[in-house]
């Protein structure tokens, strides 16, 4: 080892005098060639050398490759939230998409295909590498076959049919990384809010919950959802913090030059089509802007109970997916004037999905020349996922009953030892 290596070594060892010396020792032999002019540095710009070096701001040695499955179903911000804790874990983040036939013997079957969960899994920005499970329990040989050195997963329990630990062999060979869950949001708190969708309105509690809880919705007959889990899903709202949104956040804006391309909807239930016209919406452009409509705008468009999910978690799953460079909240329906100036729009674009009122909300960007409109590939709807949830109803809703008392078990038993990443 040449003289202005040692150099690097004794002073990053001498910086840090604590246990993680060995491990910045070792790394910094793959950065002193380049880096050795580190001996000369001042104190405060050797530790900002160290920063930058690859440790995890959960204060871990990133591993290289990090495992996480999961079945990714009505994927929604808790979902995106584990793959961002994940990926500070690792360099790259491999994540495992349970097949549809291993969910439906573990738990019964999923609401999306393979095709849906998969595209979702894949939009997102934190995640690298995508494959296919083919069981429900991850083993160590799989994650070898994909050269996994850990495997990662929340800190709530999951069980093998025979009600052992299912992470256990990774824990005992010390290939396990663990972060907190994401409280507040869930599929089944998604699936109970599908199955609420009643005239009276999903949150009117006066109104539809009495004694015997009986849900009447349209093209759903009288289903009796067990009182506790309906309580439980009307009461446990997440409950973000700017810290969160900063987390989820990008914090970019347009570059002097760029083409800003602007599209916007309700996203509500993010699914395979929303990621394709994203997608498609991104190619058009340098910089894209999603505008997404507040709650009452949604509800007056389409009725009913609409939207499911609230503004905050539906800007948190779009700031999710690697397309979205910026998300506008509570964007007016009607594209105008002061929008297109304040953002420096060049096109409006809008998939040929999208639902529209009487009111034509594309009708400035029309007149001015900046408006096209995209093809759908894959027709799919929020519409068309609450008919699967209705379609299958009593499925579901055994399924819903049975889950969300886990769920409550779950957090009211929760010692909360791990904290969020």
């Amino acid at each position: 080892m040449d003289q202005n290596n040692l150099h690097t070594l004794f002073f990053i060892d001498h910086i840090l005098k604590n246990e993680q010396a060995q491990k910045i020792q070792q790394l910094a032999k793959e950065y002193s060639a380049e880096n050795a002019h580190i001996r000369d540095m001042a104190k405060d710009q050797a530790d900002l050398f160290l920063s930058q070096l690859p440790i995890s701001s959960y204060g871990e040695e990133k591993v290289k490759r990090l495992y996480f499955d999961g079945c990714f179903d009505l994927m929604h911000s808790g979902h995106f939230n584990a793959l961002r804790q994940a990926k500070e874990l690792c360099e790259t983040l491999v994540v495992g998409v349970i097949k549809s036939d291993a969910i439906a013997k573990a738990k019964g079957p999923p609401i999306m295909t393979d095709e849906e969960r998969l595209a979702l899994a894949s939009g997102c920005k934190w995640v690298d590498e995508v494959v296919i499970q083919e069981t429900y329990d991850p083993t160590i040989e799989q994650i070898d076959r994909h050269s996994c050195s850990h495997v990662a997963h929340g800190d709530d329990l999951v069980q093998t049919a025979d009600g052992k630990d299912a992470y256990q062999p990774f824990k005992d060979a010390k290939r396990m990384k663990i972060f907190k869950r994401t409280e507040g949001i869930s599929t089944t708190d998604i699936v109970g809010r599908m199955l609420l969708m009643t005239k009276e309105g999903m949150w009117e509690e006066k109104k539809v919950f009495q004694q015997q809880t009986i849900v009447e919705a349209s093209n759903i007959n009288s289903l009796e959802i067990d009182q506790a889990s309906i309580e439980q899903t009307l009461n446990n709202k997440i409950l973000n913090t700017t810290r969160r949104i900063m987390q989820f956040s990008n914090n970019k804006k347009p570059k002097s030059g760029d083409k800003i391309v602007y599209i916007d909807g309700s996203f509500d239930i993010l699914h395979q089509g929303h990621v394709d016209v994203l997608r498609k919406a991104k190619e058009m452009g340098d910089f894209l802007y999603v505008g997404v409509y507040d709650n009452e705008t949604i509800n007056k468009i389409k009725g009913r109970n609409y939207p499911i999910l609230n503004l905050q978690e539906r800007v948190l799953n779009l700031l999710a997916i690697k397309y979205v460079d910026e998300v506008i909240m509570g964007v007016p329906y009607k594209v105008n004037e002061q929008l297109i100036k304040n953002f420096k729009i060049d096109l409006v674009v809008e998939g040929s999905c999208s639902s529209k009122t009487s009111e034509d909300p594309y009708e400035l960007p029309i007149k001015l020349g900046i408006y096209q409109q995209i093809k759908a590939v894959h027709k799919q709807t929020t519409d068309e996922l609450i008919e699967r949830i209705v379609g299958n109803r009593l499925r579901f809703l055994e399924k819903y009953n049975s889950r969300k008392k886990k769920e409550i078990n779950f957090f009211e038993n929760h010692d909360y030892k791990v904290e969020e990443i």
